[in-house]
């Protein structure tokens, strides 16, 4: 294998775990919430900054300040929904989205207060020597790390939707949420959890991100919004479509940079998004009714 055609291949891996994470926290939501969160990329450099700040400031090992940045955006997740989408249940499409992107500048804003808006260099967590992999592959070791927490959370939710009592619930909701709540179970609760999750998805994604470049709320806000054409190619009610729509659009994007230049990378998103629209708006694997809505 060309050291071309590896770099385009690992590269696409390393891209679409980041995209999943991100897709995975947006179908979740939307499902149990029928929410669209345009906030996901803001969601992404609140869990990054905090992941920093776990590192740098308070001191703690690359674990721990992993454990508390998914701490604290699975509850100030949780609390977004409680103070301020739970009265917004049953609104217009349209008046969710507005609110979600005014969600989003404020968590821009807040980061900026308190860190500013420079850009900053991640502590030195794994060493900068790529690993070698056979057929000329080669990863950074913190590329590596976002790849094993892409997977690694990504299983851990699909287990917990298939075999927990909570999973069982976010399901019901998600198909029948009156008659879910007929048969008692909480769906403020079951929302309010699934808000938890997507930000939890969120923030981990900001983290691997920042640590394969850097501290930038701008890239890393950006990132978060070029994952929505990634789940609208797969479906925006398909969990196998995130994770489907994410490889092919990191594919893409890939080549795309290799073979006619980065600055069209992003174009190439929207690009497809556009065509996606045209010929299938559900998505490849989405429901037929979503092209409806």
């Amino acid at each position: 294998m060309s050291q071309q055609l590896a770099d385009v291949l690992v590269g696409t891996v390393v891209l679409a775990s980041i995209y999943a994470l991100v897709g995975i926290g947006i179908v979740i939501l939307f499902r149990s919430t029928a929410v669209v969160n345009f906030a996901q990329g803001a969601f992404m450099v609140a869990g990054a900054y905090l992941f920093y700040w776990g590192l740098e400031d308070v001191g703690l090992s690359w674990p721990l300040a992993l454990l508390l940045s998914m701490s604290a955006m699975a509850v100030f997740g949780a609390l977004c929904y409680v103070t301020m989408f739970r009265r917004l249940v049953g609104f217009d499409p349209f008046i969710l989205v507005i609110a979600t992107l005014g969600l989003g500048v404020v968590i821009q804003t807040v980061v900026a207060v308190i860190w500013g808006s420079s850009v900053r260099i991640m502590p030195g967590v794994f060493s900068l020597a790529p690993i070698d992999l056979p057929g000329n592959l080669r990863i950074t070791p913190s590329a590596l790390f976002g790849v094993v927490a892409a997977v690694v959370l990504i299983a851990a939710l699909d287990l917990s939707m298939l075999r927990t009592r909570v999973g069982v619930r976010m399901r019901a909701v998600a198909d029948r949420t009156l008659l879910a709540s007929f048969v008692g179970v909480n769906v403020h609760l079951v929302s309010a959890s699934a808000w938890a999750i997507s930000s939890v998805c969120a923030g981990v994604a900001g983290a691997a991100f920042a640590l394969q470049h850097e501290l930038n709320p701008l890239s890393i806000n950006a990132l978060g919004l070029v994952a929505f054409p990634a789940v609208l190619l797969g479906g925006m009610d398909s969990i196998r479509g995130a994770l489907v729509g994410g490889l092919l659009m990191a594919l893409i994007q890939n080549l795309v940079t290799t073979y006619i230049g980065g600055i069209w990378s992003d174009v190439s998103a929207y690009v497809v998004l556009l065509a996606i629209l045209l010929v299938r708006p559900s998505g490849i694997f989405g429901s037929p009714t979503l092209a409806r809505l």
